[in-house]
């Protein structure tokens, strides 16, 4: 199985070159700019994460919530060596403090799962932080229905703007009137003084859709 590997240190990439490393080739780039389409068949992907972009690299591997990458039905599985404490907020649940928008994005994307913690003290030098190694699986579909999934992605934004306000002064920011929003919470079951950090993705996706509906009933009277 021929191995791609994408490296921005010249002199790794001159170092690992020079190995020549049978079914391994190496590119000199930015994975953050490299385009997977690129590249033929099935795709695993597989990396030490620099931990300061973690969140851009899993956006460029899975795309955002209602724009997912073009050759993400190519992907069979993720792994990556990431911060201990980054790796938490992938597989948190509704409620803790480690739940966030990337955990909603991963969610949306992927089964993730923890396959083991690694100390600071395996790494040379040691870093100030502990990793641990995180699998991707991604699904099929998203795991919820939803009529406009862009603005579900919206939604989640605007709620988590400020995570200790409620989520209905944070929906403010998306222009929701307080009758639309009565209208809106009521419909999807949820109530209005809830924090972001306590919604799952599914009620994510029903406070979305009746907003949207709401909006466009009043779109058609005005």
């Amino acid at each position: 199985m021929p191995i791609l590997g994408i490296e921005l240190d010249e002199e790794c990439v001159s170092a690992l070159s020079h190995d020549a490393l049978k079914n391994v080739s190496i590119k000199h780039g930015d994975f953050l700019k490299f385009d997977l389409n690129t590249t033929a068949g099935a795709l695993k992907l597989v990396g030490n994460v620099p931990y300061r972009i973690t969140t851009p690299i899993i956006a460029r591997i899975f795309g955002e919530i209602g724009e997912p990458q073009p050759w993400l039905s190519r992907v069979g599985k993720v792994i990556l060596t990431v911060q201990y404490e980054v790796a938490q907020r992938f597989v948190a649940e509704p409620g803790g403090e480690d739940y966030s928008q990337i955990t909603l994005l991963i969610n949306y994307f992927a089964k993730a799962k923890i396959l083991r913690k690694l100390p600071r003290e395996d790494f040379y030098p040691s870093p100030e932080v502990n990793s641990a190694i995180v699998e991707f699986v991604p699904l099929v579909k998203p795991p919820i229905d939803c009529k406009d999934s862009k603005f579900l992605r919206q939604v989640i934004k605007a709620c988590f703007s400020q995570r200790r306000k409620m989520i209905k002064n944070n929906l403010s920011l998306l222009h929701c009137d307080a009758d639309m929003l009565t209208k809106a919470f009521a419909k999807a079951h949820i109530n209005p003084q809830a924090r972001a950090e306590i919604l799952s993705l599914e009620q994510f996706a029903k406070l979305s859709d009746a907003l949207s509906e709401f909006d466009m009933r009043k779109r058609n009277h005005e």
